[in-house]
């Protein structure tokens, strides 16, 4: 049976391009599921938006092998990691605006490349998925973009615009994982939201308005400063669109699982 699996499992990895066997490669790296307890995670479906359990969070058996998920990807993986699950708290604190607490990291406090890339990696991983649970994330023309990004082929710096923001309501909202659409008419924009991060990226900064790109062009992410915002304004956004989704879920039956505290 483990023989018949693994022949099953060959596959063409959508990273080196090579006929490999493929391994189960989470589209969000499993150290950013805060809530995972003996390997159960909830989930987000991008598409419909509802929750599910999965035994090992998020993942897809068919888009990447060892290599590439645990090495190469897996790289800016610990740059991500590094920065935002590490000593927080030794960061630069910055006051830029009187609602706003910033964050500032200098250059040789973070590798500019390695950590855009595992942002655009998430993106990517979920745009190559031919899972249900993703197909919602699709870059179209800009999947190849985020590829050459991803080989260190090309820069596209005009693409991929990426905030940070930090959460600082509770751990419960701290808890949902998701991929999603941002909800935007002007431009193409996605959310990912882990381990109390909201993280926004622009595909395509040549379409963003120019009242967003004063307020918020300081903060992108580039190769002098990463920025890491923590705005009330930001939180009370996540903690409403949290709030509909559960209310959403309450109406339809769904029972969320008990605070390890309730027994």
């Amino acid at each position: 049976m483990k023989e018949t699996f693994e022949k099953q499992n060959i596959g063409i990895c959508k990273f080196c391009g090579q006929k490999k066997k493929l391994i189960k490669a989470h589209i969000i790296p499993k150290n950013f599921y805060l809530s995972r307890k003996k390997d159960r995670y909830l989930c987000i479906n991008s598409k419909t938006g509802e929750y599910t359990f999965q035994q090992n969070g998020g993942y897809d058996s068919n888009i990447l092998c060892s290599n590439c998920d645990n090495h190469i990807l897996g790289d800016f993986d610990k740059e991500g990691y590094r920065i935002l699950l590490g000593n927080f708290h030794k960061y630069k604190y910055i006051q830029l605006h009187p609602q706003y607490k910033i964050y500032q990291l200098d250059s040789n406090d973070f590798d500019y490349t390695k950590l855009r890339n595992f942002f655009i990696s998430i993106l990517w991983r979920a745009s190559v998925s031919k899972l249900e649970e993703w197909s919602n994330i699709n870059l179209g023309g800009y999947e190849k973009k985020a590829y050459e990004i991803l080989k260190g082929k090309k820069e596209h710096n005009e693409l991929f615009k990426i905030l940070i923001y930090k959460n600082c309501y509770t751990e419960d909202i701290n808890q949902e994982v998701l991929i999603a659409k941002g909800k935007t008419s002007k431009y193409k924009k996605y959310v990912i939201q882990m381990a109390g991060y909201r993280i926004e990226i622009m595909v395509d900064s040549a379409r963003i308005t120019n009242k967003y790109r004063l307020q918020y062009e300081t903060y992108f992410l580039n190769s002098t400063y990463a920025h890491i915002i923590e705005t009330p304004e930001v939180s009370r956004r996540v903690n409403h669109e949290y709030n509909l989704r559960m209310r959403e879920l309450y109406e339809k039956g769904f029972v969320p699982p008990k605070p390890s505290s309730i027994k």
